[in-house]
Protein backbone atom coordinates (compact mmCIF):
# COMPACT_ATOMS: atom_id res chain seq x y z
CA UNK A 1 0.00 0.00 0.00
CA UNK A 2 1.11 3.42 -0.81
CA UNK A 3 2.28 5.81 1.41
CA UNK A 4 -0.69 8.87 1.97
CA UNK A 5 0.89 11.73 0.27
CA UNK A 6 0.44 14.11 3.24
CA UNK A 7 2.96 11.96 4.88
CA UNK A 8 5.51 14.60 4.31
CA UNK A 9 3.62 17.69 6.19
CA UNK A 10 4.47 14.79 9.27
CA UNK A 11 7.80 14.73 8.73
CA UNK A 12 10.75 17.82 9.76
CA UNK A 13 10.23 20.30 7.92
CA UNK A 14 6.43 19.44 6.85
CA UNK A 15 5.15 22.28 8.68
CA UNK A 16 6.90 24.51 6.26
CA UNK A 17 6.06 22.92 3.32
CA UNK A 18 2.48 22.51 4.48
CA UNK A 19 2.32 26.51 5.21
CA UNK A 20 3.70 26.85 1.33
CA UNK A 21 1.05 24.82 0.27
CA UNK A 22 -1.79 26.04 1.99
CA UNK A 23 -1.62 30.08 2.38
CA UNK A 24 -2.03 32.62 -0.23
CA UNK A 25 0.02 34.45 -1.90
CA UNK A 26 0.81 38.46 0.06
CA UNK A 27 -2.19 37.49 2.21
CA UNK A 28 -1.73 37.26 6.26
CA UNK A 29 -2.59 33.51 7.63
CA UNK A 30 -5.24 34.09 9.96
CA UNK A 31 -7.40 30.73 9.91
CA UNK A 32 -7.47 29.68 13.22
CA UNK A 33 -7.44 25.94 12.06
CA UNK A 34 -5.19 26.24 10.27
CA UNK A 35 -3.15 28.61 12.84
CA UNK A 36 -3.40 25.37 14.63
CA UNK A 37 -2.38 23.07 12.84
CA UNK A 38 0.78 24.80 11.46
CA UNK A 39 1.96 24.55 15.51
CA UNK A 40 0.90 20.60 16.06
CA UNK A 41 2.91 20.05 12.23
CA UNK A 42 6.07 21.83 14.11
CA UNK A 43 5.43 19.71 17.48
CA UNK A 44 4.90 16.54 15.97
CA UNK A 45 8.34 15.85 14.34
CA UNK A 46 10.58 16.64 17.52
CA UNK A 47 7.96 14.78 20.22
CA UNK A 48 9.95 11.30 20.56
CA UNK A 49 8.59 7.73 18.90
CA UNK A 50 8.68 5.97 22.58
CA UNK A 51 6.16 9.19 23.59
CA UNK A 52 3.43 7.31 21.65
CA UNK A 53 0.53 8.83 24.37
CA UNK A 54 1.50 12.58 23.25
CA UNK A 55 1.84 11.39 19.60
CA UNK A 56 -1.41 9.91 19.67
CA UNK A 57 -3.32 12.91 21.38
CA UNK A 58 -1.41 15.19 18.66
CA UNK A 59 -2.81 12.87 15.57
CA UNK A 60 -6.39 12.97 17.12
CA UNK A 61 -6.52 16.42 17.23
CA UNK A 62 -4.93 17.22 13.12
CA UNK A 63 -7.85 14.71 12.46
CA UNK A 64 -10.52 16.36 14.07
CA UNK A 65 -8.90 19.75 12.87
CA UNK A 66 -9.20 18.60 9.51
CA UNK A 67 -11.80 17.19 9.39
CA UNK A 68 -13.78 20.95 10.95
CA UNK A 69 -11.93 22.46 8.02
CA UNK A 70 -13.11 20.21 5.29
CA UNK A 71 -16.62 20.70 6.87
CA UNK A 72 -16.95 24.23 7.06
CA UNK A 73 -15.07 24.75 3.03
CA UNK A 74 -17.59 22.22 1.83
CA UNK A 75 -19.24 24.55 -0.05
CA UNK A 76 -15.59 26.00 -1.78
CA UNK A 77 -15.09 22.08 -2.25
CA UNK A 78 -18.18 21.19 -3.94
CA UNK A 79 -17.92 23.99 -6.40
CA UNK A 80 -13.78 23.21 -6.95
CA UNK A 81 -12.80 26.65 -5.93
CA UNK A 82 -11.14 25.67 -2.68
CA UNK A 83 -6.73 25.22 -3.43
CA UNK A 84 -6.12 24.35 0.11
CA UNK A 85 -8.79 21.49 0.28
CA UNK A 86 -6.88 18.69 -1.49
CA UNK A 87 -3.57 19.55 1.14
CA UNK A 88 -5.78 19.42 3.47
CA UNK A 89 -7.14 16.20 2.46
CA UNK A 90 -3.97 14.50 2.43
CA UNK A 91 -3.04 15.65 5.91
CA UNK A 92 -6.14 13.95 7.12
CA UNK A 93 -5.18 10.74 5.32
CA UNK A 94 -2.22 10.63 6.52
CA UNK A 95 -2.46 11.17 10.60
CA UNK A 96 -5.66 8.64 10.01
CA UNK A 97 -2.54 6.26 8.95
CA UNK A 98 -0.03 7.11 11.48
CA UNK A 99 -2.32 6.94 14.48
CA UNK A 100 -3.66 3.67 12.73
CA UNK A 101 0.43 2.53 12.70
CA UNK A 102 0.74 3.31 16.49
CA UNK A 103 -2.61 1.90 17.39
CA UNK A 104 -1.09 -1.76 15.85
CA UNK A 105 1.96 -0.95 17.82
CA UNK A 106 0.72 -0.80 20.53
CA UNK A 107 -1.62 -3.67 20.33
CA UNK A 108 1.61 -5.81 18.84
CA UNK A 109 3.41 -4.02 22.00
CA UNK A 110 0.69 -5.43 24.52
CA UNK A 111 0.99 -8.85 22.40
CA UNK A 112 4.72 -9.02 23.08
CA UNK A 113 4.20 -7.73 27.08
CA UNK A 114 1.41 -10.60 27.34
CA UNK A 115 4.08 -13.05 25.50
CA UNK A 116 6.30 -12.03 28.04
CA UNK A 117 4.47 -12.31 30.98
CA UNK A 118 2.96 -15.66 29.67
CA UNK A 119 6.48 -17.16 28.95
CA UNK A 120 7.25 -16.06 32.49
CA UNK A 121 4.07 -17.32 33.90
CA UNK A 122 4.93 -20.73 32.22
CA UNK A 123 8.11 -20.80 33.46
CA UNK A 124 6.75 -20.04 37.13
CA UNK A 125 4.32 -22.74 36.41
CA UNK A 126 7.37 -25.44 35.61
CA UNK A 127 9.01 -24.46 38.64
CA UNK A 128 6.17 -25.62 40.89
CA UNK A 129 4.96 -28.72 38.22
CA UNK A 130 8.22 -29.53 36.66
CA UNK A 131 7.64 -31.47 33.38
CA UNK A 132 7.80 -35.40 34.24
CA UNK A 133 7.20 -34.43 38.03
CA UNK A 134 4.22 -36.35 38.59
CA UNK A 135 4.83 -39.47 35.84
CA UNK A 136 4.41 -42.62 37.71
CA UNK A 137 1.22 -42.13 39.73
CA UNK A 138 -1.04 -44.01 37.60
CA UNK A 139 -4.10 -42.02 38.12
CA UNK A 140 -3.71 -41.34 42.02
CA UNK A 141 -4.05 -37.87 43.37
CA UNK A 142 -1.28 -35.96 43.37
CA UNK A 143 -0.74 -33.09 46.02
CA UNK A 144 0.95 -30.01 44.72
CA UNK A 145 2.64 -27.68 47.36
CA UNK A 146 0.15 -24.95 48.98
CA UNK A 147 -0.06 -21.33 47.05
CA UNK A 148 0.79 -19.41 50.38
CA UNK A 149 4.78 -21.66 49.29
CA UNK A 150 4.68 -21.14 45.57
CA UNK A 151 6.99 -17.67 46.69
CA UNK A 152 9.52 -20.34 47.94
CA UNK A 153 9.59 -22.57 45.15
CA UNK A 154 10.22 -18.93 43.00
CA UNK A 155 12.01 -17.24 44.61
CA UNK A 156 16.06 -18.17 43.54
CA UNK A 157 17.62 -17.95 47.37
CA UNK A 158 14.06 -20.12 48.43
CA UNK A 159 13.31 -18.26 51.46
CA UNK A 160 10.98 -19.36 54.03
CA UNK A 161 7.44 -18.89 52.34
CA UNK A 162 5.09 -17.82 55.26
CA UNK A 163 8.20 -14.86 55.65
CA UNK A 164 8.36 -14.03 51.95
CA UNK A 165 4.34 -13.93 52.28
CA UNK A 166 4.57 -11.22 54.56
CA UNK A 167 6.42 -8.95 52.52
CA UNK A 168 4.51 -10.06 49.70
CA UNK A 169 1.37 -8.41 51.51
CA UNK A 170 3.22 -5.37 52.65
CA UNK A 171 4.75 -4.69 49.28
CA UNK A 172 1.19 -4.98 47.59
CA UNK A 173 -0.17 -2.20 50.31
CA UNK A 174 3.13 0.15 49.20
CA UNK A 175 1.68 0.14 45.88
CA UNK A 176 5.43 0.19 44.54
CA UNK A 177 5.85 0.04 40.95
CA UNK A 178 8.91 -2.10 41.35
CA UNK A 179 8.89 -5.86 41.09
CA UNK A 180 8.29 -8.24 44.09
CA UNK A 181 11.80 -9.06 44.27
CA UNK A 182 13.34 -5.60 43.72
CA UNK A 183 11.09 -4.58 46.37
CA UNK A 184 12.89 -7.25 48.84
CA UNK A 185 16.01 -6.28 47.72
CA UNK A 186 15.21 -2.63 49.06
CA UNK A 187 14.32 -3.72 52.61
CA UNK A 188 16.13 -2.85 55.25
CA UNK A 189 19.30 -4.58 56.39
CA UNK A 190 18.22 -6.11 60.05
CA UNK A 191 15.11 -7.14 57.68
CA UNK A 192 17.08 -8.72 54.95
CA UNK A 193 19.48 -10.24 57.03
CA UNK A 194 16.55 -12.15 59.10
CA UNK A 195 15.35 -12.83 55.81
CA UNK A 196 18.46 -14.42 54.57
CA UNK A 197 18.42 -16.59 57.62
CA UNK A 198 15.60 -18.55 56.38
CA UNK A 199 16.74 -20.28 53.31
CA UNK A 200 15.02 -23.51 53.09
CA UNK A 201 17.83 -25.79 51.51
CA UNK A 202 16.11 -27.50 48.10
CA UNK A 203 18.16 -30.87 47.26
CA UNK A 204 18.11 -30.45 43.45
CA UNK A 205 21.37 -32.56 43.13
CA UNK A 206 19.82 -36.41 42.29
CA UNK A 207 22.97 -38.27 43.94
CA UNK A 208 22.11 -35.87 47.07
CA UNK A 209 18.53 -37.19 47.14
CA UNK A 210 19.36 -40.64 46.77
CA UNK A 211 20.76 -40.61 50.12
CA UNK A 212 17.52 -39.77 51.30
CA UNK A 213 15.46 -42.72 49.99
CA UNK A 214 14.03 -45.58 51.92
CA UNK A 215 14.54 -49.27 51.03
CA UNK A 216 12.39 -51.67 51.50
CA UNK A 217 13.75 -55.79 52.83
CA UNK A 218 12.31 -58.37 54.56
CA UNK A 219 9.78 -56.29 56.41
CA UNK A 220 11.91 -53.50 57.51
CA UNK A 221 12.84 -49.75 56.45
CA UNK A 222 16.12 -49.68 55.29
CA UNK A 223 18.08 -45.87 54.86
CA UNK A 224 21.35 -43.72 54.56
CA UNK A 225 20.27 -41.52 56.34
CA UNK A 226 21.57 -39.91 59.71
CA UNK A 227 21.70 -36.67 61.39
CA UNK A 228 25.49 -35.71 60.70
CA UNK A 229 25.03 -37.10 56.65
CA UNK A 230 22.05 -34.57 56.41
CA UNK A 231 24.29 -31.90 57.64
CA UNK A 232 26.64 -32.03 55.16
CA UNK A 233 24.40 -32.70 52.35
CA UNK A 234 23.14 -29.36 53.31
CA UNK A 235 26.16 -27.12 53.35
CA UNK A 236 26.72 -28.34 50.18
CA UNK A 237 23.79 -27.80 48.40
CA UNK A 238 23.99 -23.45 50.07
CA UNK A 239 27.42 -23.43 49.14
CA UNK A 240 28.36 -25.16 45.97
CA UNK A 241 31.08 -23.27 44.58
CA UNK A 242 32.97 -24.59 47.96
CA UNK A 243 32.13 -28.25 46.92
CA UNK A 244 34.77 -30.14 45.18
CA UNK A 245 34.92 -33.80 43.70
CA UNK A 246 36.94 -34.80 46.64
CA UNK A 247 34.17 -33.41 49.33
CA UNK A 248 31.55 -34.72 47.18
CA UNK A 249 33.10 -38.29 47.38
CA UNK A 250 33.85 -38.42 50.85
CA UNK A 251 30.24 -37.53 51.38
CA UNK A 252 28.94 -40.29 49.74
CA UNK A 253 31.70 -42.95 50.87
CA UNK A 254 30.25 -41.95 54.29
CA UNK A 255 26.73 -42.77 53.37
CA UNK A 256 26.35 -46.61 55.24
CA UNK A 257 23.07 -48.34 54.34
CA UNK A 258 21.53 -49.61 57.75
CA UNK A 259 17.83 -49.80 59.49
CA UNK A 260 16.54 -46.64 59.75
CA UNK A 261 16.07 -45.33 63.50
CA UNK A 262 14.53 -42.02 63.66
CA UNK A 263 14.63 -42.44 67.14
CA UNK A 264 17.61 -39.73 68.00
CA UNK A 265 16.43 -37.20 65.90
CA UNK A 266 15.41 -33.47 66.80
CA UNK A 267 12.13 -32.70 65.88
CA UNK A 268 10.23 -29.45 66.92
CA UNK A 269 7.90 -29.65 63.99
CA UNK A 270 5.32 -31.66 66.50
CA UNK A 271 4.17 -29.98 69.46
CA UNK A 272 3.38 -31.95 72.72
CA UNK A 273 5.66 -34.60 70.86
CA UNK A 274 8.95 -35.69 72.34
CA UNK A 275 12.05 -36.06 69.21
CA UNK A 276 12.42 -39.17 67.22
CA UNK A 277 10.75 -38.18 64.26
CA UNK A 278 11.23 -37.77 60.81
CA UNK A 279 9.56 -35.43 58.03
CA UNK A 280 8.79 -37.56 54.92
CA UNK A 281 7.54 -37.64 51.00
CA UNK A 282 6.45 -39.87 49.18
CA UNK A 283 7.03 -39.57 45.19
CA UNK A 284 4.74 -39.92 42.25
CA UNK A 285 7.37 -42.82 41.63
CA UNK A 286 6.59 -44.31 45.27
CA UNK A 287 9.54 -43.46 46.42
CA UNK A 288 9.67 -42.21 50.35
CA UNK A 289 11.78 -39.70 51.49
CA UNK A 290 12.85 -39.51 54.91
CA UNK A 291 14.96 -36.47 56.97
CA UNK A 292 15.31 -34.36 59.79
CA UNK A 293 12.66 -31.46 60.21
CA UNK A 294 14.84 -28.51 60.59
CA UNK A 295 12.59 -25.50 60.98
CA UNK A 296 13.75 -22.76 58.31
CA UNK A 297 16.03 -24.91 56.67
CA UNK A 298 15.19 -28.25 56.18
CA UNK A 299 11.29 -28.99 55.47
CA UNK A 300 9.02 -31.16 53.55
CA UNK A 301 9.48 -28.53 50.19
CA UNK A 302 13.31 -29.68 50.67
CA UNK A 303 13.24 -33.06 49.44
CA UNK A 304 11.44 -32.46 45.83
CA UNK A 305 12.69 -28.77 45.60
CA UNK A 306 8.60 -28.00 45.77
CA UNK A 307 7.34 -30.78 43.28
CA UNK A 308 4.21 -32.61 43.95
CA UNK A 309 3.83 -35.28 45.83
CA UNK A 310 1.96 -38.30 46.73
CA UNK A 311 2.00 -37.70 50.80
CA UNK A 312 3.59 -35.84 53.16
CA UNK A 313 3.75 -35.85 56.85
CA UNK A 314 6.14 -36.91 60.09
CA UNK A 315 7.21 -40.79 60.49
CA UNK A 316 8.74 -42.69 63.62
CA UNK A 317 10.80 -45.66 63.04
CA UNK A 318 12.63 -47.75 65.52
CA UNK A 319 15.24 -50.15 63.74
CA UNK A 320 13.63 -50.71 60.49
CA UNK A 321 10.33 -51.05 62.29
CA UNK A 322 7.74 -48.40 61.80
CA UNK A 323 6.13 -47.11 65.38
CA UNK A 324 4.06 -44.03 64.31
CA UNK A 325 2.44 -41.63 61.45
CA UNK A 326 1.79 -37.99 61.95
CA UNK A 327 -0.14 -36.09 59.39
CA UNK A 328 1.84 -32.90 60.05
CA UNK A 329 3.43 -30.92 56.72
CA UNK A 330 2.65 -27.40 56.43
CA UNK A 331 3.77 -27.10 53.09
CA UNK A 332 1.83 -29.75 50.98
CA UNK A 333 -1.41 -30.34 53.71
CA UNK A 334 -1.73 -34.02 52.51
CA UNK A 335 -5.33 -34.35 52.88
CA UNK A 336 -6.63 -37.76 53.77
CA UNK A 337 -6.96 -39.37 50.28
CA UNK A 338 -3.09 -38.66 50.24
CA UNK A 339 -2.25 -40.65 53.36
CA UNK A 340 -4.57 -43.59 52.53
CA UNK A 341 -2.20 -44.21 49.27
CA UNK A 342 0.90 -44.12 51.60
CA UNK A 343 -0.69 -46.00 54.21
CA UNK A 344 -1.47 -48.78 51.79
CA UNK A 345 2.20 -48.59 50.27
CA UNK A 346 3.21 -49.32 54.02
CA UNK A 347 1.08 -52.72 53.99
CA UNK A 348 2.47 -53.77 50.85
CA UNK A 349 6.42 -53.28 51.58
CA UNK A 350 5.89 -54.14 55.69
CA UNK A 351 4.60 -57.44 55.58
CA UNK A 352 4.24 -58.48 59.38
CA UNK A 353 3.63 -55.31 61.09
CA UNK A 354 1.09 -54.98 63.99
CA UNK A 355 -0.70 -52.14 62.49
CA UNK A 356 -2.66 -51.91 65.95
CA UNK A 357 0.46 -51.07 67.16
CA UNK A 358 1.64 -48.57 65.09
CA UNK A 359 0.23 -44.73 66.35
CA UNK A 360 -1.60 -42.40 63.73
CA UNK A 361 -1.95 -38.65 64.56
CA UNK A 362 -4.17 -36.55 62.51
CA UNK A 363 -3.23 -33.42 61.57
CA UNK A 364 -4.86 -31.48 64.52
CA UNK A 365 -3.16 -34.05 66.67
CA UNK A 366 -6.14 -36.97 66.88
CA UNK A 367 -4.97 -40.04 68.03
CA UNK A 368 -6.12 -43.70 66.74
CA UNK A 369 -3.53 -46.60 65.71
CA UNK A 370 -2.95 -47.30 61.94
CA UNK A 371 -5.08 -50.61 62.08
CA UNK A 372 -8.23 -48.80 63.43
CA UNK A 373 -7.51 -45.86 60.63
CA UNK A 374 -7.25 -48.47 58.05
CA UNK A 375 -10.50 -50.53 59.88
CA UNK A 376 -8.31 -53.86 60.29
CA UNK A 377 -9.07 -56.49 61.72
CA UNK A 378 -7.31 -57.75 65.00
CA UNK A 379 -4.96 -60.61 65.55
CA UNK A 380 -6.31 -63.35 68.26
CA UNK A 381 -4.17 -62.96 71.39
CA UNK A 382 -2.20 -65.57 71.90
CA UNK A 383 -2.29 -65.97 76.05
CA UNK A 384 1.83 -65.55 77.19
CA UNK A 385 2.78 -68.42 79.58
CA UNK A 386 6.16 -67.04 80.24
CA UNK A 387 7.27 -68.21 84.02
CA UNK A 388 4.13 -69.57 84.41
CA UNK A 389 5.22 -73.51 85.29
CA UNK A 390 4.11 -76.35 83.56
CA UNK A 391 0.12 -77.82 82.89
CA UNK A 392 -1.17 -80.04 85.47
CA UNK A 393 -0.91 -83.43 84.92
CA UNK A 394 -4.77 -83.03 83.91
CA UNK A 395 -4.10 -81.03 80.73
CA UNK A 396 -1.01 -82.08 79.80
CA UNK A 397 -2.33 -84.76 77.77
CA UNK A 398 -5.77 -85.18 75.99
CA UNK A 399 -8.65 -86.77 77.99
CA UNK A 400 -11.84 -87.83 76.43
CA UNK A 401 -14.31 -85.00 76.81
CA UNK A 402 -17.21 -86.11 79.22
CA UNK A 403 -20.75 -86.53 78.02
CA UNK A 404 -22.78 -83.51 77.90
CA UNK A 405 -19.66 -81.48 77.16
CA UNK A 406 -21.29 -80.00 74.11
CA UNK A 407 -17.63 -81.98 72.17
CA UNK A 408 -18.71 -84.36 69.59
CA UNK A 409 -16.77 -87.93 70.38
CA UNK A 410 -14.14 -89.44 67.52
CA UNK A 411 -16.39 -92.37 65.94
CA UNK A 412 -15.62 -96.01 66.94
CA UNK A 413 -13.57 -97.90 64.14
CA UNK A 414 -15.29 -100.35 62.22
CA UNK A 415 -13.46 -104.08 62.20
CA UNK A 416 -13.77 -105.85 58.76
CA UNK A 417 -15.43 -108.84 58.75
CA UNK A 418 -13.53 -111.95 58.80
CA UNK A 419 -13.02 -113.69 55.57
CA UNK A 420 -13.97 -116.99 55.36
CA UNK A 421 -11.36 -119.50 55.38
CA UNK A 422 -10.91 -123.28 53.69
CA UNK A 423 -9.78 -126.49 55.38
CA UNK A 424 -6.35 -126.05 53.66
CA UNK A 425 -5.89 -122.26 54.80
CA UNK A 426 -6.97 -122.99 58.54
CA UNK A 427 -4.66 -125.63 58.89
CA UNK A 428 -1.90 -123.38 57.77
CA UNK A 429 -3.28 -120.78 60.48
CA UNK A 430 -3.09 -123.19 63.43
CA UNK A 431 0.34 -123.95 62.66
CA UNK A 432 1.26 -121.07 62.87
CA UNK A 433 -0.39 -120.24 66.01
CA UNK A 434 1.60 -123.37 68.10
Amino acid sequence: MAEPKGMIYLQPGGAERFKKDTSKIFRKRNNEVLLHLDLLLASYPTTPRDDRHRRTIMLASMISLCSRWLSEKQTKIDGHSSFRAPHIRNLHEAAVSALRGIKVLERVKKHIAAKKNWDKTLADVKKIIPEGSTHGADGRPVRIIQGENWLEVLDQHHRQGQELKRHFQNWQASKDPCSFWEYLEKLDRTSLVALTTLEVSYIDDLTFRDLFAVDFRGGRMFSRMTPGLQQRIVDAVKKPQLQTADSRQAILSSAEEKLLDTSTWESRALSGLTDGWGAFVLSPQDVLYVGIHTSGSFHHSSFLCGAPILAAGMIKVEKGRIRGIHEKNGHYRSQEIHMLSFLKLLQRNLPGTDWHGVEYYSFGGAWMTVGQKLNLPRRPVVPDRTNRGPLPSTLASPQPAPQGSGRRLPPTPVQAPAKPQGKVMAAVTRLNKN
